[in-house]
């Protein structure tokens, strides 16, 4: 089932549904936050300005009765400026820092009275009622007809700014916490929202391509619900198109088998009857190749029956089994082939058992095609080891010269041959494969051989069990 994308085919790393949403909805929140804080800013600064003026209006307000009490009910003429000196040296302010400032003048723009951080000159402002805005300050002027004064309060801008300053500076300091702490939760919440995906994604990729049972779709959102029923179907008639296949491939291996024994009798009873003709060694000679065509074509629906086994399943099994004595029974079996099997050598490594997951008749079939291979593409006479190394895996080692590299990448292909002089049906590490595959093992293929500079190496590593239940004999 799994297979490349197009992204990886092409080197392009795969991006993530998760973390995609995860950092556009982090970056739309502080977007978000940031355009609400600009927003507040605004408003703040309008309505500051406005409590600012309200303030320096109430001030002067209140100042003007005071400045008419303290210089009393004046008559036109009255040096207003002698009165002034007179009260400043009465009064002692104490040293603080002031945000309103104020100055008493009168219609001539002389400063009669001031606060304690007032300017000795008089402000720039005109002596017009209301507010104003001059530099860096805003003032406020209030008028006192009876008595011709002229009471103006000024506050400095910077002050109002950083009152702005401070009021943003809380609402935006908070984002250096929440935005991680926001996008943790995003990224989180994301997470359990798609790891319906994910289980799906899984249970696909834990598969393998024998395996097309459909998906349970009970537990799935209604988003998801028609995707799963869409690869249902997909899988449903993609096992179908495979079992239909499978079913090809066995009957007519099994309907080719019985002419193809029956023809190989007809000839070796016609070469019997043969012996005694005057052209016997010529046509001997034909019925040994016709013969020979034979067992050629019967060992290769020897080949299809096993490759329809693997393809329908044969190695898919998790239980247990002790692969030791098919092992040595595939040897004995194999040594037992006269001058051929007499080419084999066999070391169990001191394993009494081997349990590994795997069908007991897939093992069997795979062993089998190893050594097939290497009794027949390996050197002509040439020794065939076949031994167990410590960590249980099965080497299947043939002498010979080595495979170039680009075709060794190719070997596990079907009706793919190493190009030696014998032929094979170039199924047999296809099949082998398949098999150790669908158990959740591995085929390895070296050549040369490790340490050396020719021959050909087949290792096989299954799936074992607990290492408590695989012990080398002591």
């Amino acid at each position: 089932m799994a297979g490349a994308s197009p992204d990886r085919e092409q080197g392009k790393a795969p991006w993530s549904i998760a973390q995609r949403l995860s950092s556009l909805l982090t970056v739309a929140l502080t977007a978000l936050w940031l355009v609400a804080v600009v927003a507040a800013a605004a408003v703040v600064n309008h309505e500051t300005n406005e409590v600012f003026d309200s303030a320096l209006q109430e001030t002067a307000q209140r100042l003007v009765p005071l400045v008419v009490e303290d210089f009393g009910e004046q008559s036109e003429g009255d040096d207003h400026q002698d009165e002034a000196r007179v009260i400043e040296e009465r009064l002692e302010f104490a040293s603080h820092e002031e945000y309103l400032v104020y100055q008493v003048r009168d219609a001539e723009g002389h400063v009669l009275l001031r606060s304690h951080d007032a300017p000795v000159r008089a402000f720039p402002a005109a002596l017009n009622r209301g507010h104003a805005e001059v530099g860096d300050w805003r003032f406020f002027t209030e008028h006192y007809a009876p008595a011709d004064l002229y009471v103006q309060v000024g506050e400095s801008l910077a002050h109002r700014r950083e009152a702005l300053y401070e009021t943003m500076a809380g609402l935006v300091a908070p984002l250096a916490l929440l935005i991680p702490l926001a996008g943790f939760v995003i990224f989180w919440t994301v997470r359990r929202s798609l790891a319906p995906l994910a289980a799906v994604r899984a249970e696909l990729d834990a598969r393998g391509g024998a395996n097309l049972a459909p998906i349970a779709v009970e537990a799935m959102p209604r988003e998801l619900a028609p995707i799963i029923d869409d690869v249902n179907l997909l899988l449903a008639r993609l096992g179908r198109v495979l079992e239909s296949e499978r079913a090809f491939a066995a009957n007519s291996a099994h309907e080719l088998r019985t002419p193809v024994a029956a023809a190989l009798a007809q000839i070796q009873r016609l070469a019997a009857e043969l012996q005694g003709s005057h052209q016997r060694e010529a046509v001997l000679a034909r019925v040994d190749q016709v013969a020979a065509t034979l067992r050629r074509l019967g060992d290769l629906v020897e080949k299809l029956l096993q490759l329809a086994r693997a393809e329908a399943g044969i190695a898919l099994s998790r239980d247990p089994v002790d692969v030791m004595p098919a092992l040595r029974l595939v040897t004995e079996e194999l040594t037992r082939r006269g001058a051929v099997g007499q080419r084999l050598d066999f070391d169990d490594g001191g394993w009494q058992h081997l349990t590994a997951r795997i069908d007991i008749d897939a093992f069997g079939i795979a062993l089998r095609n190893l050594i097939d291979n290497a009794l027949l593409h390996g050197k002509q006479g040439g020794r065939v080891a076949v031994f167990l190394d410590g960590e249980g895996a099965v080497h299947v080692r043939s002498e010979g010269a080595a495979v170039p590299p680009e075709r060794l990448a190719r070997l596990t292909e079907r009706f793919e041959r190493a190009g030696a002089e014998a032929q094979g049906a170039g199924l047999g590490l296809a099949i082998v494969e398949m098999i150790v595959t669908q158990s959740g093992g591995s085929l390895t293929l070296h050549s040369p051989v490790p340490g050396r500079s020719d021959g050909f190496e087949a290792v096989l590593r299954l799936d074992l069990a607990e290492r408590a239940q695989v012990q080398p004999a002591p």
